[in-house]
């Protein structure tokens, strides 16, 4: 989940109301659903806004949807990493007391 300032951001929450037939707006990247027009648009506004990071990676100055798809790609380099690799490669920076290690 990509995070805003740095920090974890929740997802608005589904209402519990709702009608069949009853139109709303969905935000397609994150199926939040709202019934009101002028918060759907704050909200995917705030999506648009290069304030998002990368939590995997570190990146910032994102929008929402270029962060979930740099998590989306690390996440798959981080499969294709060589099993017999990971656990010296762990240890290493686990150990070191190198600043590019450390985690924010």
């Amino acid at each position: 989940m990509p995070l805003l300032k740095r920090k974890p951001f929740s997802l608005s929450e589904r209402p519990d109301d709702l009608m069949p037939e009853e139109l709303v707006f969905q935000i397609r990247f994150t199926k939040e659903i709202f019934r009101d027009y002028r918060e759907y648009l704050e909200r995917i506004n705030l999506y648009r806004e290069r304030v998002w990071t990368c939590k995997s990676t570190g990146k910032t100055n994102l929008t929402y949807e270029e962060a979930l798809v740099s998590e989306k790609q690390a996440n798959e380099k981080v499969q294709q990493f060589p099993k017999e690799l990971m656990e010296p490669v762990l240890r290493d920076v686990q150990f070191s007391n190198h600043p590019s290690y450390l985690i924010m």
